[in-house]
């Protein structure tokens, strides 16, 4: 009894420090791995070999070498430029610019990191909030969603469904066949969800005195930068895009893993993009390397403490037995745990679950059941997905240059906890109830 307990606290605490942000979560992490291989060495429970035994090594080489795909795209300047200029089609209508931008990010993030593709849309949408006098708020929600959704929608656009890959040795037409259809789906009833209250998407400044709105001429002007576009870099970034992504089609067939491919796409533009020394640690994805070997070191020991069997307990006890409810446990209950612990580290927890349930429910659902409810479940909350406290910082800073924003915002509240969740939470419940429909219609 004594070593679940020491293992839930160290867990716990690890989640914390994290959770307060105080503290680089990569450090946190790791620390947090170091922290369960002396307590399994000391207490006999977790050794140096089932520290490395948990990892998973094509994660991070699908890491390394599609983050410095994405590094490469971002650095031509080209997305950029493309977003500035889809945003122009708005022309000043709140709810075009809501749909646009969104579209835009979820398309981005289908071939992209989610993360990078949130660095180059975010102050497009603030600039042209800002111009048409619209409320900021929930158009950054639907964006941090719309980019939750194009990276549960392949392989490659975000960790959870790397990791997925990786541990349940599934391929890229594998995601393409499993998760794009139901995530289009969802992503259509976001979209019904915000029309349904778009009287706080368009919400415009009001004269003072008057209460009547102060409709300005909507102007593109100051949107578009004066932004030079490397096509050298453009071409090296679009071109090995386009043969790693090839290279993931063909792989199945020639029995290689998609990591492998990964990995030697990111050694060819480590070579050819120039990046310099200062730029290589983020180009490389390093510090999201660190994390999550911090991380699978940390789920190695919970494993190896018995606790991830009580979860399968918990499912098995729920279901009865019956792989349908099985499958539906698995989705609601990482749905409800990924808020608060980050889709990443969600994913990681519940792996050794799903793999275990995978042995006797066949076919690829019990895959889709996690990465759907870590989607569910990272649209919830601003520490759901990683993108969502990167929008909040970047709200923050936004509105501290222009406090005039506040004024288009009810209540001038700011994209903080309760605001996002106000959206968020609903979402979520929206998100679950659709993807049950889908886990019953696909399950054996």
């Amino acid at each position: 009894m004594l070593i679940p307990l020491l293992a839930i606290l160290l867990f716990a605490t690890t989640f914390w420090f994290m959770y307060v942000g105080k503290y680089e979560r990569r450090t946190v992490a790791l620390l947090g791995g170091a922290g369960f291989l002396l307590l399994g060495t000391v207490l006999d429970f977790y050794t140096f070999d089932m520290a490395v035994e948990s990892i998973y090594f094509e994660t991070l080489a699908l890491i390394f070498g599609l983050t410095l795909i994405s590094s490469t795209l971002a650095k031509s300047g080209y997305f950029q430029v493309l977003a500035e200029r889809v945003a122009l089609y708005s022309r000043g209508d709140g709810w075009l610019i809501l749909v646009i931008l969104s579209l835009t990010t979820y398309f981005f993030s289908l071939f992209v990191n989610n993360l990078a593709t949130m660095v180059v849309i975010l102050p497009v949408t603030l600039k042209l909030c800002k111009s048409a006098k619209i409320n900021p708020v929930p158009v950054v929600i639907a964006e941090v969603i719309a980019s939750n959704l194009g990276g549960a929608s392949t392989m490659i656009g975000d960790f959870p469904n790397m990791i997925i890959s990786s541990a349940g040795e599934l391929h890229f037409l594998d995601f393409i066949g499993g998760m794009m259809v139901p995530t289009l789906i969802l992503l259509a009833a976001a979209l019904l969800f915000f029309q349904s209250r778009s009287h706080e998407v368009f919400v415009r400044k009001t004269n003072k005195g008057t209460g009547k709105a102060a409709f300005s001429p909507f102007s593109g002007s100051g949107l578009i930068a004066e932004q030079h576009v490397d096509q050298t870099l453009l071409r090296l970034g679009s071109i090995t895009l386009f043969l790693t992504l090839g290279g993931f089609l063909l792989a199945e067939f020639v029995n290689v893993r998609p990591g492998v491919v990964a990995l030697l796409a990111g050694f060819v533009l480590l070579v050819f993009a120039g990046f310099n020394r200062k730029e290589l640690f983020v180009a490389t994805g390093s510090g999201d390397i660190l994390f999550f070997v911090g991380l699978f070191v940390m789920v190695g020991g919970i494993q190896g403490a018995g606790l991830l069997d009580s979860v399968s307990w918990l499912i098995n006890e729920v279901s009865g037995g019956k792989p349908l409810i099985e499958l539906l446990a698995l989705l609601w209950i990482a749905g409800m745990v990924t808020p608060f612990m980050n889709a990443g580290p969600a994913t990681a927890f519940f792996i050794p679950v799903a793999d275990e349930l995978n042995g006797f429910i066949p076919g690829d659902a019990v895959w889709w059941a996690l990465s759907l409810g870590v989607l569910a479940g990272s649209s919830a909350s601003l520490t759901g997905a990683t993108a969502g406290s990167i929008a909040a910082s970047q709200m923050d800073e936004h509105i501290k240059e222009n406090p005039e924003v506040l004024s288009y915002i009810p209540g001038g509240r700011s994209l903080g906890f309760g605001e996002y969740g106000r959206w968020g939470w609903p979402i979520m419940g929206l998100f679950l109830g659709i993807s049950s429909l889908y886990i019953v219609l696909i399950s054996p």
